[in-house]
């Protein structure tokens, strides 16, 4: 009669499946690329040490206009840098672009979807992030299910774009299937406190507190388009061309 093989150790299963198992109580890790945040306190505390690809990542906002385009000016600025498309969905305002090129973001390759609607705001960020046509897709979304993030993510895990989604503080209440999530709150001037609520390893109790790059004295928003903005801003009903 045969002997039965004993059961592999724990250290023979994750020697044997490096990097595909990871701990609960461990700063999670993932192959798929990372773009630095370029804060070093907030990439050491993100999995993988930057903002991931191929994943919803949530920025829960109390108010706009806070900070949030600076807090994302690096990736942005390395998105049209490297000649790729940014695509916004449904702002709340339209983009001023004097501010956004003073943090060196090409606004020439910037693409605004204007859309109201929430059925119509959901088809659009799903095409534009499906179509691999952006390298950052940013969506403004007040309201929006457990089940639809989680088909965002699904979506999201197809293409290597940095995908975020702008949501109000108050959601940080309802479920989300976004991996990483970051409340958002004002500091001293020119700051940000990060609460990061959700992301693959142990939470941090502690806001992660950030100095954000400097700009003149203008909202990275303006109440009525510019020229670049008027320029780059499209309605649903051109938006298969652009993002077919």
């Amino acid at each position: 009669m045969s002997m039965l093989a004993s059961p592999p150790s724990l250290l023979q299963i994750e020697s044997r499946f490096k990097n595909r198992i990871w701990r609960g109580n461990a700063l999670g890790f993932s192959n798929d690329p990372v773009i630095s945040s370029g804060f070093d306190k907030l990439d050491k505390e993100l999995p993988g040490g930057g903002w991931p690809t191929r994943s919803l990542t949530e920025l829960l906002l109390p108010a706009e206009g806070m900070g949030e385009i600076r807090l994302l000016s690096q990736p942005l600025e390395q998105t049209t840098r490297n000649g790729r498309n940014i695509l916004l969905v449904s702002p709340p305002y339209i983009p001023y672009m004097h501010a956004w090129e003073h943090l060196n973001i090409d606004s020439r390759r910037i693409v605004i979807a204007r859309v109201y609607k929430p059925a119509e705001r959901l088809w659009v960020l799903e095409q534009g992030i499906k179509s691999a046509a952006f390298g950052t897709v940013i969506g403004w979304l007040p309201e929006v299910s457990q089940q639809t993030t989680r088909r965002l993510q699904i979506i999201a895990r197809t293409v290597p774009s940095l995908i975020f989604l702008f949501r109000p503080a108050s959601a940080q209440f309802e479920p989300s299937a976004a991996p990483l999530r970051i409340l958002l709150d004002s500091g001293r001037r020119h700051a940000l406190s990060l609460y990061l609520l959700k992301r693959r390893g142990t939470p941090v109790a502690l806001p992660i507190r950030i100095s954000l790059p400097w700009t003149r004295r203008f909202s990275i928003f303006a109440s009525s388009p510019s020229a670049s903005a008027r320029r780059n801003a499209v309605d649903r009903s051109s938006l298969p061309d652009i993002i077919a």
